[in-house]
């Protein structure tokens, strides 16, 4: 079913980054994969060994500015994590029909503004690969808000950067607890994604409306 998303309602169009506009698999792959086989091996440890450890640690951070903090986790585990993003950012790519979307977005009267927990550097890197940068107004990072976007003084302080109405803004997100923490705060138009991930299952949506594929949605 196409998304029943009311554009005469809509002014600013919020969006996210990974498992919204970005495949969610390179980063999936990084944390759950790729890091704990590297990582055990400066360590001297065994990877399962390793990946249950820094699992735990994802655990406690889970919701946090820190865990989407490059800087953290490399002081935390004293290893370069973003120049070993660097190694397979060959698996940086947009989700289906992602890029259409924007282009048609750009094209109409909405305002578009970036809202990711992603780090500064990470954005850059992912802006390098794949030019997602090109087609917003402004990318705001939850690391220059000073919270993660699950926290409602995300929204807070969103508001005293960019100017929108609630009652008059989309946000688009494949977190579900940011979509509750963006509902609580006020704004009207919620979705989310149906797949984030594309080496994964479809996601339970619970109570969001979630999007199959971009090219689904007209206005």
């Amino acid at each position: 079913m196409k998304p029943k998303i009311n554009w005469k309602e809509i002014k600013t169009v919020l969006l996210d980054m990974d498992g919204t506009l970005l495949d969610l698999y390179f980063d999936y792959y990084f944390w759950q994969e790729y890091l704990p086989e590297q990582w055990a091996k400066q360590n001297n440890m065994n990877t399962k060994a390793a990946k249950i450890k820094l699992l735990d640690w994802y655990d406690q951070e889970s919701g946090t500015l820190s865990w989407y903090c490059l800087d953290f986790w490399t002081e935390k585990l004293n290893f370069d994590v973003f120049a070993l993003k660097a190694d397979i950012k060959h698996l940086i790519k947009y989700r289906p029909h992602a890029k259409s979307f924007l282009e048609r977005l750009n094209s109409s009267k909405f305002s578009l503004t970036m809202v990711t927990n992603a780090h500064e550097r990470l954005i850059k890197m992912k802006a390098d690969k794949t030019g997602i940068d090109t087609f917003f107004k402004e990318i705001i990072s939850s690391h220059s808000i000073g919270y993660a976007k699950e926290e409602y003084a995300f929204w807070e302080k969103l508001k005293t950067k960019i100017l929108f109405d609630v009652n008059e803004t989309l946000l688009i997100d494949d977190n579900l607890t940011v979509l509750r923490t963006a509902r609580e705060f006020g704004i009207k138009h919620l979705y989310t994604v149906a797949k984030p991930d594309s080496q994964k299952p479809e996601q339970n949506s619970e109570e969001f409306e979630a999007i199959d594929s971009f090219d689904e949605i007209d206005f």
